[in-house]
């Protein structure tokens, strides 16, 4: 067994939850403005004032307030401007895309300057008040006060290219895309989060239950591993990540040894190893990033939009993902956990998962249906063996829904005709 490590997976989850946020870049670079301009001041107990160029004292003041009186107004009207994409995201993709859509760091980086330039002007010209700089202190704050306003016009100008982008369909696309690649990847690279696999709990071990209802978004392993070392027992994982738990649905099965019982606290510690939350969250659950993106191609063949393309331009991103997410090979540097015990993955229900809800929606959209056979064939010949396999056996399913929902007569002829030259059905299928 590898030596304990620090829990680098609850940290990563959590950084991702605070990154999630849109407050926490303006309040630290806020911050960082307010800590620049007061510290301004303490220039003047280090820098001769005879070694300083001459600097009328009315001029940093001055610039200080135009600055702070323009970023105001340009931190509002940032800020509603976002609020307006987020609302677009939401609307015109899906709403479970919003919070990924929010995490944009090139949004945020652009939010935080300006609110950061508001504040150090506002600090530096209340401490110019009180008479608080010197002769250097106030060069200090004046170059300061350049370098701020020129981050500001940079940020401005990316500002610009970021309106160009955010709120439309194609870039939500693209982030739930990257999201959910990156959950993937990291899901190959350590398969059952370093467990060893196992069916069911062996037959000694007694349920510990959720204590709330909601999803599962995140199992730390590595704690679990911690707990069943200490209570010198094993720990079967029956609640994955993404499942739906309750006061009455068990989360792990406790084997310890015999004439043991775990105490309340362990139980607790155990309980707390689940993060449970009201809907399910993509880091460790790659499934629920093709679950987003489905929708996002289910709406764009609502009657009320129909837009084909987009659908079509989901089917590309989801089997990427597969091709490309599923063809991460293991670490073999990554921890293994010898009292962590979970079922196998199944990797071969994504492809369902993905493509299923779309091809239903798309028994009057010929050419959308075109390309999920033509999707399935690059999964079957680019996927690991297994996804290749649940890829041909969704086809017969696909086709046969869509007869039983209607579908024209002409376009089953040619959806047969595209699947056996495909080789997705045999010569005896209809």
């Amino acid at each position: 067994m590898a030596a304990p490590m620090p829990d680098i997976d609850r940290l990563r989850f959590l950084w991702h939850r605070v990154r999630q946020q849109l407050w926490w870049r303006p309040a630290i670079w806020s911050v960082a403005a307010v800590l620049a301009a007061l510290g301004s001041a303490l220039a003047d107990a280090w820098v001769p004032a005879g070694w300083l160029p001459p600097l009328q004292e009315g001029l940093v003041s001055d610039l200080l307030r135009i600055m702070a009186t323009s970023m105001l107004a340009v931190s509002t009207f940032s800020l509603s401007v976002l609020a307006s994409a987020y609302a677009s995201a939401s609307s015109a993709a899906t709403p479970r895309a919003t919070r990924l859509v929010v995490a944009d760091p090139q949004s945020q980086k652009s939010v935080a300057v300006f609110l950061a330039a508001f504040i150090f002007s506002i600090v530096g010209v209340v401490a110019m008040g009180t008479g608080r700089y010197g002769p250097a202190g106030r060069m200090v704050l004046f170059v300061c006060a350049l370098g701020v306003l020129a981050w500001v016009v940079v940020a401005f100008m990316r500002y610009i290219d970021i309106l160009s982008r955010i709120g439309r369909v194609s870039h939500t696309i693209a982030t739930v895309e990257r999201a959910t690649l990156v959950a993937l990847q990291q899901a190959m690279r350590r398969p059952l989060g370093g467990a060893l696999m196992a069916t069911s709990a062996s037959p000694e071990a007694r349920p510990v239950t959720a204590l709330d209802t909601g999803h599962v978004q995140f199992v730390d392993i590595e704690a679990l591993q911690q707990l069943a070392h200490r209570l010198d027992g094993q720990v079967h994982v029956a609640a994955q990540v993404g499942d739906l738990v309750h006061p009455s649905a068990p989360l792990a099965w406790l084997r310890l040894p015999q004439a043991t019982a775990a105490d309340q606290g362990s139980l607790a510690e155990l309980r707390r190893a689940f993060v449970i939350g009201p809907e399910r969250s993509i880091e460790q659950d790659p499934a629920y990033g093709l679950i987003v993106l489905a929708e996002i191609a289910e709406r764009a063949l609502s009657p009320a939009v129909n837009d084909p393309g987009t659908a079509i331009a989901v089917i590309g991103s989801q089997v990427r993902l597969m091709i490309v997410g599923l063809a991460e090979t293991p670490d073999p540097a990554a921890p293994r956990f010898d009292r962590v015990s979970t079922p196998a993955g199944q990797p071969e229900a994504l492809v369902a998962l993905a493509l299923e809800p779309i091809a239903r929606c798309a028994t009057g959209q010929p050419e959308v249906m075109m390309q999920v056979l033509r999707h399935l064939d690059a999964l079957c010949r680019n996927a690991p063996p297994g996804v290749g396999v649940a890829a041909r056996d969704l086809v017969p399913r696909l086709l046969a829904r869509a007869e039983r929902d209607g579908a024209d007569p002409e376009d089953l002829k040619r959806w047969h005709d595209e699947a056996r030259n495909l080789g997705l059905l045999g010569e005896g299928a209809r």
